[in-house]
């Protein structure tokens, strides 16, 4: 017993010891105490209810709402696919609290609850009605909620590389401690695709709050609000759906994807060849061609009838 008491207190010890580290690390990398810049053409900050949001904002037409995956912002969207909806549509996307460049100051509520009510927040500070709304591994989690608590202003939804699966990247930031040192050795917790795209995602790593805003959104995510969503959030959704997955995803395996299907009630899904979890990069085109065919597919939802069937 006295082993087993002193390797305990050991373990509590050395753990408390790496959360110290890694949070003085993390404060190093963060000098930054708010964004100043936008991120460039289309993009500002907007005041909403909830706080100051840095948003995306191109084209005219229909609203297509795009929703960032994990540790990523707008900066995903501005490699491409933005401008490529941009012809026929209103694009809009925003940096989820604690991401990209918006405020950092919603102590421990980081998650997808918070970002779907942010979403409604977004679109009401801009007038606009209703979307389609495009979200991609997480942010397919926030547009979930999203659509199931907002039937009135979702059109239709599409998942990008989304299920319900443990992504390989999370699971030593679940680890209290070794997640703060992970985090504090960490100068972006993404892929990069371009030399723009890292200069965006590290002007958002400099920022006080990032890498905390991160931690407590992760460990929610399997705990929180991971609750809600092995609920009944797919099965009240009323719109269709539309699932797009890479082939090739290592992070969300195809498999997850597929059986999310079953729990949606009007749903397609498209595998796409060759890609991997990130389908808006590897081959926007054929996401674009999808969300069209979708659009065409699907037509205007009555919006009455979805909100007598909520």
């Amino acid at each position: 017993m006295k082993v087993l008491a002193l390797s305990t207190a050991v373990a509590v010890v050395a753990l408390l010891a790496c959360f110290a580290i890694g949070t003085a690390m993390s404060l190093r990398r963060e000098p930054v105490a708010r964004a100043m810049q936008p991120s460039g053409p289309g993009t500002r900050f907007l005041e909403t209810r909830s706080g100051r949001t840095h948003i995306l904002d191109m084209g005219d037409g229909p609203v297509i709402l795009l929703l960032h995956g994990t540790g990523r912002s707008v900066a995903d969207w501005q490699e491409g696919l933005a401008e490529r909806l941009a012809a026929t549509h209103r694009v809009v996307g925003f940096d989820y609290y604690g991401h990209g460049l918006s405020d950092r100051n919603h102590g421990l509520r980081y998650g997808p609850a918070l970002w779907k009510e942010q979403a409604a927040d977004v679109i009401d500070a801009l007038g606009i009605d209703h979307v389609t709304v495009v979200g991609h591994s997480v942010g397919g989690s926030v547009a979930a909620m999203f659509t199931a608590d907002h039937p009135e202003r979702v059109r239709r939804a599409v998942f990008i590389g989304h299920g319900i699966a443990i992504d390989p990247m999370q699971v030593v930031p679940l680890i209290p401690g070794l997640g703060e040192v992970l985090m504090g050795r960490t100068e972006v917790f993404s892929d990069v695709f371009s030399e723009a795209h890292a200069q965006r995602l590290a002007a958002a790593y400099e920022i006080r709050g990032t890498r905390a805003a991160l931690l407590t959104y992760i460990r929610r995510q399997y705990t929180i609000d991971g609750i809600r969503l092995l609920s009944r959030t797919y099965e009240d959704i009323r719109c269709p759906v539309l699932q797009v997955h890479g082939a090739e995803d290592a992070s969300i395996p195809v498999a997850a994807g597929r059986g999310l299907t079953p729990r949606l009630g009007d749903a397609r899904f498209v595998e796409v060849p060759g890609a991997s979890h990130d389908v808006h990069i590897d081959a926007p085109d054929a996401l674009v061609a999808a969300i069209v065919d979708f659009e065409n597919e699907t037509g205007d939802p009555d919006l009455g009838t979805l909100l007598g069937q909520r």
